[in-house]
């Protein structure tokens, strides 16, 4: 008889993290393999966002990752205007960095609900729900949405900030700062969460960078890098904040990165409230023709580097092609995150089956960025 058995996780297991499924290879208890079944949600945006307009297809950027919509807007952005040659006037380069820190409170809060809640800790999940609340209504007072926003807009921002932005924004501040300050105290300082989380899923720095990882893993295994910093796009590169790093690599100090993480979002958005110019425009006007070049956006994401290349040459191409790209190409964080990296801690830890949700859920993977 076979010593192992092959099971089934997901994508309708509360232990998975979304739509994607998983083939597990178990001896006993043991994981002693597994790989990725993708394809639950695959809805080809790439090739649909050749056929409409550039405009038209920021609203469906957003959709490639439902939890950090803006951070693929304004990666899809970044790549609209280096094809027009422009730069978003200052105003609204303040504005993008306070809508993006926002849009990675809200994603690592709603993490933070998925991955407390399979482990029993449904208690953070009601401190996370609270202050991810406060933050929709937010975005709901700011953009109009408070789940996909469309905000964020080649040549600068949709619309002008209202009057009372800033008074509005700092309470909001205030009203999360204590909440996560709870579930820092009372989940991730909890023994029980410690007993189970340090330790597992170790990922030295070598091994992270050489399986593809990015953000809060990539941190996590200690080393120092962050796109706000090395590229200081928008207007990260006048603000001073902190890059969060882990020691061993684990998943406690994956978790970890991610409480810290907030804290420095929310340092950014104070020091970019009273940075920000009150007057001036805060978006320029584009030609819909889109002229032929090449742009490539790259942004910090809640959960790491997230890319977009996009190409227009119309050749001999009319209609269509002068209004929408030739090509557009994402590249998310999530495929190496749950295929090269969980393959190499399965095949070289010790893994039991009550550890998956606990590993997987350490690195706050988004499968709808997997089926473009």
């Amino acid at each position: 008889m076979s010593k192992t058995v092959t099971v089934f996780l997901g994508p309708q297991h509360p232990g998975a993290p979304g739509n994607v499924g998983f083939k597990v290879v178990l001896d006993g208890e043991h994981v002693v393999d597994i790989d990725l079944i993708p394809g639950f949600l695959h809805r080809g945006f790439e090739k649909m966002m050749e056929y409409r307009r550039w405009d038209m297809d920021l609203v469906m950027s957003a959709r490639i990752c439902v939890e950090d919509p803006d951070h693929v807007e304004l990666t899809y952005t970044h790549a609209v205007e280096q094809v027009y040659g422009v730069e978003p006037p200052e105003k609204a380069q303040y504005i993008r960095v306070i809508v993006a820190e926002f849009s990675r409170i809200a994603s690592h809060l709603l993490w933070l609900m998925h991955f407390a809640g399979p482990i029993a800790a449904r208690y953070a999940v009601g401190w996370a729900i609270a202050a991810r609340e406060e933050v929709l209504k937010w975005f709901d007072y700011i953009t109009g949405h408070r789940i996909y926003h469309h905000y964020i807009f080649p040549g600068g921002v949709r619309w002008n900030i209202p009057s009372d932005f800033k008074e509005k924004t700092l309470k909001v501040l205030k009203i999360i700062e204590p909440l996560v300050k709870d579930v820092e105290e009372g989940f991730f300082k909890h023994p029980v969460f410690q007993r189970r989380a340090m330790g597992l899923g170790r990922l030295k720095a070598s091994e992270a960078i050489r399986l593809g990882a990015t953000g809060p893993t990539l941190r996590g295994s200690g080393v120092c890098f962050d796109l706000r910093k090395a590229l200081g796009y928008d207007a990260y590169g006048e603000l001073d904040f902190q890059i969060p790093r882990g020691e061993y690599g684990d998943a406690y100090d994956r978790a970890m990165i991610r409480v810290k993480e907030i804290y420095e979002s929310m340092n950014i958005i104070r020091q970019a409230l009273e940075k920000m110019p009150l007057e001036g425009p805060y978006r320029w006007r584009l030609p819909m023709v889109m002229p032929e070049g090449e742009g490539i956006g790259r942004v910090e994401s809640a959960r790491g580097e997230f890319v977009a290349h996009l190409i227009n040459y119309r050749g001999k191409q009319i209609g269509r092609r002068s209004l929408a790209p030739y090509r557009i190409k994402f590249r998310g964080p999530t495929m190496p995150l749950l295929t090269t990296i969980l393959k190499h801690i399965v095949r070289n830890e010790d893994i039991t089956i009550a550890d998956l949700p606990v590993l997987i859920g350490s690195f706050d993977p988004c499968p709808p960025d997997i089926d473009r």
